[in-house]
């Protein structure tokens, strides 16, 4: 099974099983708390507020950093501070120099031997699934910083902290702002359409799985411009039956590439019921454009703003 899928499938799984059997709340960065900080870039020792609501300092500009998330790997590329980086999972594979680097170990499966031997000054992981590495680290006497998100916001927001934390501030904030340009140009473009589409995000077919509120899709899917048929399931990630599929008839199905292509939804039995089947409206985004919280989101967001609004693009 290739590891683009085995990563999608283990997230999926585990945000799942949370949902359904867990009350832990994780506080992450938003607009209205973005991560802070005690001092200016460039003065260090320096004190972040990570995705987990954590007060770190960081006593020196971190020389030898270690990525255990794609998504965050792909932040430390885009911002100029690859060279630094010196330990990343096997599934950090963007962009492809990320494959040239050492591996420390799968997404939710560290080799903490290996880790702790390659000396680094701060450790970067995502929160949810690998939020039970940060007391292993920190007990192993390691710096480690979770960045994660469930919004375009909260990406950027990572962003900007990265470059902090490395004193790449410009670099990131460089990004950062041109980004924010290109989701300032998609709200306009699809704000003066009268149409609201509906959408359906297939997240895994067996069984039948969809991205609900506080979900990276769900965003994606209202800062496009559309409706999401999944917005009251009350879980980011949920099983949906085919009879409520059928019942709320979305005029857009959209489906990550990992594993289907369009026809393979067209082909399904029950499924040339849906009005998006029937106008020829089911569309595969690439799978990291849409799942991976790092810069090439707001790639993923344009090509659904221009699948649910083809007239505006």
């Amino acid at each position: 099974m290739p590891k683009q899928i085995t990563l999608l499938l283990t997230l999926v799984l585990v945000l799942l099983l949370a949902a359904c059997g867990s009350s832990q709340s994780i506080t992450t960065a938003t607009p209205e708390t973005p991560p802070q900080t005690q001092a200016n870039n460039n003065n260090y020792p320096l004190t972040i507020v990570d995705s987990l609501g954590r007060e770190i300092t960081i006593e020196a500009e971190p020389a030898r950093i270690v990525s255990l998330s794609p998504a965050i790997t792909e932040i430390l590329f885009a911002i100029g501070v690859e060279d630094r980086i010196i330990g990343v999972t096997d599934y950090c594979d963007y962009p492809p120099a990320a494959l040239d680097k050492p591996k420390v170990g799968s997404f939710n499966n560290i080799n903490m031997e290996l880790l702790v031997a390659s000396e680094p000054d701060v450790v970067f992981i995502a929160a949810g699934i690998q939020a039970d590495f940060v007391t292993q680290l920190e007990e192993l006497g390691i710096k480690v910083v979770t960045l994660d998100a469930e919004t375009i916001d909260q990406v950027l927001a990572n962003i900007r902290t990265a470059g902090i934390i490395t004193d790449a501030v410009s670099a990131a904030e460089e990004l950062a702002n041109s980004l924010e340009q290109r989701v300032k140009a998609v709200k306009e473009k699809v704000a003066v359409s009268s149409r609201m589409p509906t959408v359906f995000f297939e997240v895994w077919d067996e069984p039948l799985m969809t991205a609900g509120p506080g979900s990276f899709i769900d965003d994606l899917i209202v800062t496009a411009g559309g409706i999401n048929v999944a917005a009251d399931v009350g879980q980011r990630f949920a099983e949906f039956s085919l009879e409520v599929l059928l019942e709320r008839n979305p005029d857009f199905y959209i489906i990550n590439d990992h594993a289907h292509q369009p026809q393979d939804i067209k082909e399904r039995p029950g499924y040339g019921g849906l009005k998006a089947v029937q106008k020829d409206q089911v569309y595969a985004i690439t799978d990291d454009l849409v799942t991976l919280p790092g810069p090439r989101i707001i790639d993923g967001l344009e090509e659904m703003a221009k699948i649910i609004h083809p007239e505006l693009f």
